[in-house]
C-alpha cells in the first residue's frame, strides 16, 4: 500500500507497517475508506506493539476490545456477540446481485429467494453442478413475482438497508454456519444454508432443507477467491489522525491521539477498560515499538 497521505511517510517504521496491516484489514472487510477504527483493530491484534502492551498494562484484554472495535469499522460484515465475520468476494457479489434483482423487479425488499438465487449464481461451476446433481432444488430459479412497490429497493446506497427482516436473519445464520466451520469469511454456500434455515417459505418452494444442502456442499463451503487489488482511500478522520502525530510516531502515539481526539465511541470503549490518557502518559517511557528502543 502506498502512503495514504503525505503524513504517513513520517511515521516510525513499526507504526507505518501497522498502518499497512490496517489497510489489509479494510480490504478484507470490503471497506470504502481506511479509518482510525481499522488502524486500532490492527494494533490490538499485535501484542508486540507499544499500544497493545499499554492496553495489557491496564489489565485489559486486547482481543475483547478488538472485537468491539472491529464492530465499529466500516465494511461489509456480520457483527456477532462473540465474533465479527466479513463476507468473501463471491458472497459480496451475491449480496449486490440480490439487491439488483429486487430493484430490477421494483420489489419492496430483498427477499430470501433473491439472496438464495444470487448465491447459487456465484458458485464455482464445478460446485454448482455438483449441488444441482445432488439437490435439483439448487437449479437456478427466480424469485416469485410480486406487485411493484410504491418505494422499491434502491439500486445504490447502503447495501443492507432494503433487506427484509427474514433476509437479515439469514445473514446472521450464515455467519454462524461459517463460524462453526472455522471459516474466516462468510461464503456463498453459507448464505445458501442461512437462507434455508431462516425462511420456511423458501424451503417449501425449493423442497430443500438446510441440513441437506450443507451435507451436499461438505468440504467445499469455503470461498478461496482472492481479494481484488485496489487501494482503500483514507477517511477524513484518519487524515486528521496522521496530521496530528509527531514525526517518527510510534503506535503508543496513535493510541494517545485516539484517546484525546478520536471518535467518542473509541475513547468510551477504551475508557471502560481503564485505558486512559493518564495511563498512556505513564507508559510512554516504558513501552516502545519493536526496533524503536534499540
Amino acid at each position: 500500500m502506498s502512503a495514504p497521505t503525505p503524513h504517513a511517510a513520517g511515521l516510525g517504521a513499526y507504526a507505518r507497517a501497522s498502518l499497512e496491516r490496517a489497510h489489509a484489514l479494510a480490504l478484507r472487510l470490503h471497506a470504502e475508506e481506511l479509518s482510525p477504527e481499522h488502524w486500532l483493530a490492527a494494533l490490538l491484534a499485535d501484542e508486540d506493539c507499544a499500544a497493545t502492551r499499554t492496553v495489557l498494562h491496564a489489565f485489559a484484554d486486547p482481543e475483547t476490545i478488538g472485537i468491539e472495535v472491529l464492530a465499529l469499522c466500516e465494511g461489509i460484515m456480520v457483527v456477532g456477540s462473540g465474533r465479527t465475520l466479513p463476507f468473501s468476494v463471491r458472497a459480496v457479489e451475491a449480496l449486490r446481485a440480490a439487491r439488483a434483482a429486487a430493484a430490477a423487479r421494483a420489489a419492496a425488499q430483498v427477499e430470501p429467494e433473491d439472496l438464495f438465487a444470487a448465491a447459487l449464481a456465484v458458485l464455482p461451476e464445478e460446485l454448482a453442478r455438483r449441488l444441482a446433481e445432488q439437490t435439483p432444488a439448487c437449479a437456478p430459479g427466480e424469485a416469485p413475482p410480486a406487485p411493484a412497490a410504491a418505494a422499491p429497493v434502491p439500486a445504490e446506497g447502503p447495501l443492507f438497508r432494503a433487506f427484509a427482516g427474514e433476509t437479515l436473519r439469514a445473514l446472521g445464520a450464515s455467519a454462524r454456519v461459517a463460524g462453526q466451520l472455522g471459516r474466516a469469511a462468510i461464503g456463498p454456500v453459507h448464505l445458501l444454508v442461512g437462507t434455508l434455515e431462516c425462511s420456511p417459505a423458501l424451503r417449501e418452494r425449493r423442497g430443500l432443507g438446510a441440513a441437506r444442502l450443507r451435507m451436499a456442499a461438505a468440504g467445499q463451503d469455503e470461498d478461496p477467491t482472492p481479494l481484488p487489488e485496489r487501494s482503500v482511500a483514507p477517511s477524513a478522520a484518519l487524515g486528521r489522525l496522521l496530521a496530528g502525530l509527531p514525526g517518527g510516531a510510534e503506535t503508543i502515539d496513535v493510541l494517545a491521539w485516539l484517546l484525546e481526539h478520536g471518535p467518542p465511541e473509541l475513547s468510551a470503549l477504551l475508557g471502560r477498560q481503564k485505558v486512559t490518557s493518564a495511563l498512556v502518559a505513564r507508559c510512554r517511557t516504558s513501552f516502545r515499538d519493536p526496533g524503536e528502543d534499540e
